[in-house]
């Protein structure tokens, strides 16, 4: 048996995870777009290099 908790808290946690996830695509593809290395994206979004190839696979909005 899984418990599912809820509360207002959780749900604004995960509204700003998506928000998060949707600006850090934004950002790579913008960044990638540019001609910028995937280190230099990286660097720049403060993350690793496979997170940053991740959030494109991520999907469109």
């Amino acid at each position: 048996m899984q418990v599912h908790p809820q509360s207002p808290e959780l749900d604004a946690l995960a509204e700003a995870r998506l928000r998060y996830d949707t600006a850090l695509r934004h950002a790579v593809q913008t960044l990638r777009a540019d001609g910028t290395s995937w280190a230099d994206v990286a660097q720049a979004c403060n993350i690793r290099i496979a997170d940053a190839q991740a959030a494109l696979r991520q999907g469109p909005d």
